[in-house]
């Protein structure tokens, strides 16, 4: 009988273990599939973007299209004809690195009629490889995917100029990006320590743990802790172009566009080995903002959304301050 019960529970622990084991890979699988942005998926709609400016897009945005088209203008590097269609990127106001754009698209000759409606932020300059392109249905916008150093994971933003840049958009082929973020949400960091009890870089841990302590079992392996302090991480959000970020606040400056106040916060990310560090400017929305005051120096999260063109080869034109 003592055998037999012995049998019983060594036949239970190794069904457990087993368990125990697949539903560890399951959720490792989970981890690093979220870690890399596995599950994500292009989502080709500007509400989320607009209601974070306006709040109300639904009932805003004619009053919006019709100010643009009013009171907007246009420069030659936002203008393009191809194959017989002509495209014009029309923005307003003038004097504001944000704004309010509208897309017009028509055969050549006759009349033309809004594409798209995007809120427009300049960028700060980064030059970037091209290593991917989704075309959005409208034809006049796409998701740009860039790698950002040799090896990494590419990184994807959206680019209202793809009706214009399509060609120039060849993988392999590296260009000066301007890169901007508007914010879904944004908050000093609070946490200051990183724990870790599943995933790659935990198991990677407690393999070098149990090697340590060989009198300890799976069960006793304590969780990984990670200081978050002065730390600079992005992390793939639910759909292309949008992302998790923590980081220091470089600079801090203010815009409006029209009666939305926005607060612009400079960010940079260092890279690994000598790639130079990926600047953007972050455009926080008040509404977004709430009663936080960001200053230099400050710890945040937030979960924004990239924005990205090739640089404009204007030199006519008189861009907004963007430092």
């Amino acid at each position: 009988m003592a055998k037999e019960s012995r049998k019983m529970q060594s036949s239970e622990e190794a069904s457990s273990m087993t368990e125990e084991n697949a539903a560890s890979a399951a959720s490792n699988s989970e981890t690093q599939e979220a870690m890399l942005g596995a599950n994500r998926i292009h989502f080709e709609n500007l509400g989320n973007a607009w209601a974070a400016v306006v709040g109300n897009p639904e009932a805003l945005m004619p009053q919006i299209v019709g100010t643009v088209l009013h009171s907007g203008g246009t420069r030659p590097a936002w203008q393009h004809s191809s194959k017989g269609m002509e495209y014009v990127l029309m923005a307003w106001p003038a004097d504001q690195p944000a704004r309010a754009a509208v897309i017009m698209r028509g055969e050549e000759g006759k009349e033309m009629k809004p594409a798209s409606a995007v809120p427009l932020l300049e960028g700060l300059p980064n030059d970037l490889t091209v290593a991917g392109v989704h075309p959005w249905h409208s034809g006049v916008e796409a998701n740009v995917a860039v790698s950002v150093f040799e090896g990494g994971n590419p990184m994807w933003f959206y680019s209202p100029t793809y009706f214009r840049d399509a060609q120039d958009l060849t993988e392999g082929v590296t260009h000066t990006f301007l890169l901007s973020g508007l914010a879904f949400g944004v908050r000093r960091a609070l946490v200051d320590e990183l724990t870790i009890t599943q995933g790659p870089q935990y198991e990677m841990y407690a393999e070098e743990w149990l090697a340590a302590n060989p009198e300890k079992r799976r069960l006793d392996v304590p969780p990984l802790k990670i200081s978050l302090r002065n730390k600079k991480i992005i992390m793939p959000g639910r759909v292309f172009g949008e992302y998790q970020l923590r980081t220091t606040v470089l600079a801090v400056e203010s815009c409006q566009l029209e009666k939305e106040n926005m607060t612009m916060l400079r960010v940079a990310f260092d890279m690994p080995a000598e790639a130079p560090a990926l600047n953007v400017m972050l455009y926080v929305p008040a509404r977004v903002l709430g009663e936080y005051e960001p200053k230099v120096g400050d710890e945040i999260d937030a979960y924004v959304w990239l924005q990205g063109r090739i640089i404009d080869f204007d030199p006519e034109a008189e861009e907004p301050a963007v430092q």
